[in-house]
């Protein structure tokens, strides 16, 4: 934990803002000068302190730097696809939904990536009071495809950001195999929680390698996955 310079409040080390006074937290109020002289601009300088620290929400709001990551972030696992051309879609439409479409052939000399290896892992049941285990639970409905069931375990706020219909039935609609390789709670209080991830996915033929974190929330229904900070793996 880390104690913000401003209001004092305590932080998670991973956080940029304070949740508090959403001042950033790599930044402290300068030290108010000494001497006679300047004590004469105490109330000026905190007249101006106030003015700053009112318009720099309003600043990180507009370009879209308040605390919240902008959508389609290019290296994060919840990158939405690409909406299809007028052309795709019209051609999807006319394909009967029922007639399986022909697996693609290789071009001659391209290689097919080989199939992610499945690993043993026992069946998750709900479990109380365990945020790793709903993280894990979501991983296992969109590799499912259980949209609806990967989406009843976002927050509010999370589905507010990042709509479902885009984030999870788009983006995962290719997914062919999750297999999560680690997941471990790494600070947890005050209803919140921070879930590390490992995750290795086969998507469109390729093979995708995903580390990060997820915060999750306590919520009356049990633990929601409230906030990604996912990467591509180096």
């Amino acid at each position: 934990m880390i104690r913000c310079s401003w209001c004092g409040a305590r932080n998670y080390a991973i956080d940029s803002w304070c949740s508090k006074c959403h001042q950033h937290l790599d930044f402290g109020p300068r030290a108010r000068p000494r001497g006679r002289g300047w004590s004469l601009l105490a109330p000026v300088a905190a007249a101006l302190g106030v003015a700053i620290a009112l318009a720099l929400p309003v600043a990180s709001w507009f370009n879209g730097t308040l605390g919240t990551p902008a959508r389609g972030l290019p290296n994060t696992a919840l990158l939405a696809p690409a909406a299809r051309s007028s052309a795709d879609a019209l051609a999807a439409d006319a394909t009967p939904s029922d007639e399986a479409s022909p697996p693609a052939q290789p071009t001659p000399g391209e290689s097919t990536p080989p199939p992610i290896p499945s690993l043993p892992r026992p069946a998750l049941a709900p479990v109380p009071g365990d945020p790793a285990a709903a993280v894990a639970r979501f991983y296992q409905a969109v590799a499912a495809h259980d949209f609806d069931g990967a989406a009843a375990l976002w927050s509010a706020t999370m589905q507010a950001q990042y709509p479902p219909a885009d984030y999870i039935n788009r983006r995962f609609a290719a997914t062919q195999q999750i297999n999560l390789m680690a997941e471990r709670v790494v600070a947890i209080g005050a209803g919140v929680a921070i879930v590390y991830v490992d995750i290795v996915e086969l998507s469109g033929g390729q093979t995708r390698h995903w580390i990060g974190t997820w915060q999750l929330i306590n919520s009356p229904s049990g633990w929601l996955l409230n906030h990604p900070d996912l990467a591509a793996a180096a």
